[in-house]
């Protein structure tokens, strides 16, 4: 009967860690997905910084989504003991320094594409970190990172739109672009099927209506002329897939 009781004892305790290592699971793969987004944000700023030296706003927001991803690192650094993912997590940190001493002040070409290196750093970490913290989710957290991998694909369109217009131009920059595109429709397409509430089902075809329009344009880069407004676009883009992340997140 005692021997009993201790299996049973174990099986609860072990079932108890797997929920733990889970739930750290799901916190890694948020922060790691709010990386990938941030490392493309501050490269899109940093090329506004290129044409706009004296934006003090856009200096401010640049360093504070610094500071976001700092946030995020030592997230999953606090969470994982993956010797791997440290690795990685230390890589983000010497990149970090390096990107923090680049000028704000009149940056340089060599300067803006030293950033767009790094932006392709973070995401293949961001990706290298996926494939370390693997799990079975849930429809909810499915959902979730289909909303943060469209936040992250849109800025990353915003990316290579803003290299374009400070003339980093190669074709592998295209090649990206068309895939982020194809990628955007598809997870769009996914989240298509999920039965939203009424007020987030209008955001939803608010998102879909809005992007359908915005493609056109960036598959034409050299006949688009109105920065502002795009990105503006893509912004709102942003805001809309928000709201529905929360929707996600609060049905965890």
């Amino acid at each position: 009967m005692q021997k009993k009781i201790y299996i049973i004892f174990l099986l609860i305790l072990f079932g108890k860690s797997s929920f733990a290592l889970t739930r750290g699971d799901v916190q890694i793969i948020e922060a790691r997905e709010n990386i990938q987004y941030l490392g493309q944000k501050i490269t899109t700023d940093y090329f506004l910084l290129y044409k706009r030296p004296n934006d003090l706003i856009l200096k401010n927001k640049f360093q504070d989504n610094i500071k976001e991803i700092e946030k995020n690192i030592e997230n999953i650094r606090n969470t994982t003991q993956n010797h791997e993912t440290l690795n990685i997590l230390s890589f983000y940190d010497y990149r970090l320094e390096y990107i923090k001493e680049l000028p704000l002040e009149e940056p340089k070409e060599n300067d803006a594409k030293i950033i767009l290196a790094a932006s392709n750093y973070f995401l293949e970490g961001a990706r290298s970190i996926a494939v370390q913290h693997q799990y079975k989710s849930s429809k909810e957290e499915t959902m979730l990172i289909h909303c943060k991998e469209l936040k992250y694909l849109v800025e990353s369109i915003s990316k290579y739109y803003m290299a374009f217009q400070i003339g980093l131009r190669e074709s592998s920059h295209d090649i990206e672009m068309q895939q982020a595109m194809q990628a955007i429709n598809k997870n769009l397409k996914n989240i298509s099927n999920y039965q939203y509430p009424y007020r987030l089902k209008n955001k939803l075809e608010k998102i879909k209506s809005i992007w359908k329009h915005n493609q056109t344009f960036f598959k034409n880069l050299k006949e688009t002329t109105f920065t502002n407004l795009l990105l503006s676009s893509n912004s709102y883009l942003k805001t809309l897939l928000i709201e529905l992340e929360k929707h996600h997140k609060q049905n965890l």
